[in-house]
């Protein structure tokens, strides 16, 4: 099993005060993380991942700092979750563990 940090999306509600101290709840979606331990037989492909767009870059919100590269992990199984995780770890260090395993 490897025990790895799952970077996820995630809608969070925040309180935003505005005129005549009105408190208004506003959502916005961001990244978060978990710990996730995965089967390393289940695992069909990987790839690097970029958080390139200005988009994705605002929903890390420097969440993340330290953890600057990541890796896209294509999954096999027929689940109700998606068949694709992105971890936060280097894809050559993804490798390494994997060929070592």
């Amino acid at each position: 099993m490897l025990k790895l940090n799952e970077i996820y999306q995630t809608t969070v509600r925040y309180e935003s005060s505005q005129h005549n101290d009105k408190v208004n709840m506003q959502r916005k979606t961001t990244y978060e993380s978990r710990e996730c331990l995965l089967n390393p037989n289940y695992i069909v492909a990987i790839y690097p991942h970029y958080f390139e767009s200005s988009s994705d870059r605002k929903m890390l919100g420097g969440k993340f700092k330290g953890m600057e590269q990541f890796a896209r992990i294509i999954l096999d199984g027929n689940s109700f979750r998606s068949s694709e995780l992105i971890v936060a770890m280097s894809y050559e260090k993804l490798t390494r563990l994997l060929i070592e395993d």
